[in-house]
Order: structure tokens, then sequence, then C-alpha cells
């Protein structure tokens, strides 16, 4: 039996599915075709380097060789047109069946399926339990996890504990926002009271194993962007039918979480260039390969500097309580430098907290 060319990572593999693609589309298909597909270039005459230097090359003309060959023996010859010479060899598919190799690409799917199917049984101490239960309902896949999830035969776990207060709310939000659906959620935010919100659900947001709902709410600020926290509404919530469902601009979560460490913007703040300074080689190397943020960089590398070790990052954010909250738990090894007001606010946190453990 072949093996399926389509299946895996590999080089190979990557340049069957797109030389495959490329021929059933029956235009003329050569080596530089498919290699500047791959790099994600629009054309090969874009290709920066002779395509023989390319990484992968060597596969690639594998691959090729092997779909044609493959193509060959479901369809028999004369399914391809030829021109030019070997340096510049072209194909073009003339071939009547239009999926030849429909059988060897549907197992890949029935393959990868499998896959996903044994990730889901090995990784549910990675997901809520409310997840499980609404997207495996009446499945055999539910009970092949619980069983060994009781057996303790699972392999991926999360960190947090995940019977959170109103966890079990999560599917039902998550459908919410597929479908567009208004609703109705009574809200109850800290010392406050119980208010009823009409939310236009827009996103799911997990923070340090909290859950937060975000999107549009009636009569109040902001417009786009306000956020609830799964654990402090108070009854289930309820779909608001008849009213017209308000979305998000395009890309207004992508910016609204660009700079922000956690869900919560302070208002008016704005994003500074915020130097934390790490005492320790370990400490450094922590921050270094545990990035505070995208935006972190190294401005001074990790060495002897005045007498004292140590290295700094900037990192592009706004202050907020989630930023605060992970550099103060790194205690006395993290400190911010810059801009002072950032680090009168840190000040002021750090005298507070020496002054409840006087």
């Amino acid at each position: 039996m072949r093996q399926n060319l389509f299946d895996g990572d590999s080089y190979k593999a990557q340049f069957a599915r797109i030389a495959y693609r490329l021929l059933m589309g029956r235009d003329w298909v050569c080596h530089a075709d498919i290699m500047a597909e791959f790099l994600g270039i629009t054309s090969a005459k874009d290709l920066t380097c002779n395509l023989s230097n390319c990484e992968g090359y060597g596969e690639l003309k594998k691959s090729f060789g092997d779909i044609k060959q493959a193509i060959v023996e479901k369809t028999g010859d004369g399914c391809f047109e030829e021109e030019g010479n070997n340096r510049n060899k072209r194909y073009r598919y003339i071939g009547e069946n239009d999926d030849p190799l429909a059988d060897m690409k549907n197992a890949k799917v029935v393959n990868d399926l499998r896959q996903y199917w044994k990730f889901c049984q090995d990784s549910a101490g990675f997901f809520p339990e409310s997840w499980l239960d609404y997207f495996f309902s009446g499945c055999r896949d539910l009970l092949d996890i619980k069983t060994k999830k009781r057996k303790g035969q699972q392999v991926i776990q999360a960190s947090v504990d995940r019977a959170l207060t109103n966890i079990e709310y999560l599917p039902m939000l998550y459908e919410e926002i597929a479908n567009k659906q208004v609703m109705e959620i009574d809200y109850q935010p800290y010392g406050e009271n119980v208010e009823t919100l009409i939310f236009h659900p827009h996103y799911l947001k997990e923070f340090n194993g909290r859950w937060f709902l975000l999107g549009h709410v009636e009569d109040h600020e902001p417009t786009h962007g306000y956020v609830i926290a799964l654990d402090r509404i108070t009854t289930r919530p309820r779909e608001k039918y008849g009213a017209e469902y308000i979305p998000a601009p395009d890309g207004f979560y992508q910016g609204y979480f660009e700079n922000i460490i956690g869900v919560s913007h302070w208002k008016g703040e704005i994003a500074h260039d915020i130097c934390v300074r790490a005492y320790g080689l370990k400490m450094f190397n922590l921050i270094k390969t545990k990035r505070l943020h995208p935006s972190q960089r190294i401005i001074l590398e990790y060495g002897n500097h005045e007498n004292r070790d140590y290295g700094d990052f900037i990192v592009h954010v706004e202050i907020n309580n989630e930023f605060i909250g992970q550099i103060l738990q790194m205690g006395e090894e993290l400190e911010i430098i810059s801009p002072e007001p950032i680090r009168a606010i840190f000040k002021k946190r750090v005298m507070g907290l020496a002054e409840r453990y006087k």
C-alpha cells in the first residue's frame, strides 16, 4: 500500500498538499510555483534566491515526483502535459478525474480526526468540565473521556482549578456569541448592587484561571469592550429576543488586548514604555523566556552594572491591576525603574504591603 503522501507536517507532506492543489487547478505548475506558495510569496518570480538554494528543495523535487506518479497510477498515462527543459520543466494536469487522489486526502482527514479525538481524551483536564458535558453530550467520547479521567490515564492537565463559580455558563455564552444573540445578564460588581445589563456578547477571555465576558452594554461606557467576570453573574443569563445585535467593529478586540496584560483598562490610561529590572540570573532568564508581554525586549543584558548584578527589560503596556500583580508576585527580584509615575504606583503598593506585615 502506498504511503499517504499528504499525511504529517514534514516538508514532503506540505509540498505534496500544495503541489496537488495547484495541479488540480489545471494550470501549468513548476517547482518554483510550489516553493513560492510554501514560502507565502505571491509569485515564483519574487523568490529572493536560486530555487536550488531554498530550504527543502530536495524534498520538494521528491514530493512532486511522488504526487505525479500517484496521479498517473490512478488515471493512467497521458494525464499530464509537459514543456520546458529539465531546469525549467513545468506540468499541466489534463486527466478526466477532477480529484484522483480523493481517497488519500480523505484518509488524511480521518487520521487528523483520530488524532484530535485522542487529544480530547487525553486533555480533558485542560478544559472546564462544562465544555465537555456540553459539546460531547450524548456521544461515546464523553464516556471514554470520563473513564480515562477516573482511571488517572489523562496526560494533560491545567494548573488552575476549573470548578469556578458560573463556569457552567461558558458553553451557552459561546453559543450566544456565535449566534449574535442579545442577552439579559444580572450582574453584581464588587461592592455594588445587582444590575440587569442588556448585553451584546462579543468575546470570552480567560486570565489567571478566571473567565470574563466582553461586549457591548446598552446605556453604559465603554461602548465596546465592557468587561464582566463570570463569577459575578447572579442568575442564569437570559436571551432577549427582538433586540438588534450590535457587533464589535472589525479587529476591535485585537487592538483592545494589544497593550494590556489581562482584561482591564484603567480609565484614561495610555501605554508606556516601562523598564523592569531583574535581579539574579535565574529571575532574568525566567522573564526572558516567560515573557511578561509580547512587546517585551531586552535593553540591558544581565551582568554586573554599578556593582550590582541585574538586567533590564522594556514592556510597552498600560498600567492595570493585572500588570501590577504579575510584577509584585515575583517579590524583591523585580523592580520597576521607570517612568517615575509608574514606579510611584508600585512604591505605594509595596509600602502598603509592608505596613500590613509590620
